[in-house]
């Protein structure tokens, strides 16, 4: 069957009950005969004048197309590069039917229905505190870090339609800290908690309810000012230094202290902030202190090696997310004012698939895929 009269039918019919307008919202190569959205991805513009979540579709090959913005209903901080100081302040349910944002500039967090090509605003909450940076999510359990003020995490229950309902007596005094990223082990059973500023990682256990203890196991960290973190797939803690410019693996014991694996594999470049997992056996750290991202090795027991310091630049490559079971890594990049994009090769190495331009201003972050 010939397609193209059909495609080009189809295009006058949206022109002419829709209005060229309406198709300019669409990616603009989405007729050509090599581009089907398989994907997408998201940031977040982070403006205090009115957040917005910036949506990019993703072709087979990886490559992503701006789609629009759409706007969170809350206001961003504003500031410079990595505003929010940060990892997880977007994020995706594990189904890929919700997308989850931070208002760290009016205290809120925003919930999305992922339709195709777009997102619908479902919801939007008071985060439980000031300055909400970092979400967590586990089925239908959300977790907020509030980094401002007196720093907290407050527990949330994602429910039909996508609204969320606080969870009674889930707050949780951090004390005083920098605090970078909330997130959940693999089984649920505890969420982790990074300070930066004092070097260590809080670990709460969660009972029946979801609700955690009342006091986190304190555990050191191996590097200074740990920041993002990720869980592989065998449940392994890996942790990205950002002033050691290393990574670190752990386990997590009963009792929810940490057990070293791998102390501070240095990758020998500044600034090391976020921290994403490619498949089995390689992570990927951003470092917009060198503009660069290296690529780790990973083993079955949790140890690391470091493969490729330098595999992927970038101006100041921030966010870290992958797609496609591990096929593809996206960097939110504001010095740049896109999205780096690379696939990754089956040895671990990076192939750079150039840079999508979508006008971020240096205070966008955040970076979720499907």
């Amino acid at each position: 069957m010939n397609t193209k009269p059909f495609v080009a039918g189809l295009a006058a019919v949206i022109l002419m009950d829709l209005g060229t307008a309406a198709l300019a919202a669409w990616p603009q190569n989405w007729l050509s005969d090599d581009w089907e959205a398989v994907g997408a991805a998201y940031t977040m513009t982070n403006d205090p004048a009115g957040n917005q979540v910036v949506i990019f579709d993703r072709a087979a090959n990886g490559r992503l197309t701006e789609v629009g913005p759409v706007p969170t209903g809350g206001s961003g901080s504003g500031g410079g590069i990595d505003a929010l100081g940060s990892q997880g302040s977007l994020v995706l349910t594990g189904n890929g039917r919700w997308l989850l944002a931070v208002n760290a500039g009016s205290n809120e967090v925003s919930v999305f229905r992922v339709v195709p090509h777009g997102l619908r605003l479902r919801n939007k909450v008071a985060s439980g505190g000031e300055f909400p940076v970092s979400l967590a999510v586990s089925d239908n359990l959300v977790y907020v870090l509030n980094a401002g003020g007196e720093p907290n995490i407050t527990a949330f229950a994602l429910i039909f339609g996508g609204n969320l309902r606080p969870l009674a007596n889930s707050t949780r005094s951090l004390g005083g800290g920098a605090f970078a990223e909330v997130g959940f082990a693999p089984l649920g059973q505890a969420v982790v908690v990074t300070d930066k500023a004092n070097s260590k990682i809080l670990v709460f256990g969660l009972d029946g309810r979801g609700l955690p203890a009342e006091t986190p196991v304190v555990s050191a960290s191996d590097g200074a000012a740990p920041f993002g973190f990720v869980f592989d797939w065998r449940e392994h803690l890996l942790v990205v230094e950002s002033a050691a410019n290393a990574v670190s693996s752990y386990d997590i014991l009963d009792n929810d202290t940490l057990q070293t694996i791998s102390a501070s594999v240095p990758n020998y470049q500044q600034l090391p902030c976020w921290i994403a997992s490619g498949g089995r056996y390689y992570v990927f750290t951003a470092n917009p202190g060198t503009s660069s991202i290296s690529s780790y090795l990973e083993k079955s027991d949790g140890s690391l090696s470091l493969r490729d310091g330098t595999a992927g630049s970038g101006n100041a490559p921030l966010d870290l997310a992958t797609a496609d079971n591990g096929r593809f890594l996206y960097a939110v990049d504001p010095a740049n004012g896109g999205i780096d994009m690379y696939r990754i090769k089956a040895d671990g190495s990076l192939a750079s698939l150039g840079t999508v331009s979508a006008d971020l201003s240096a205070f966008a972050q955040g970076i979720a895929a499907r």
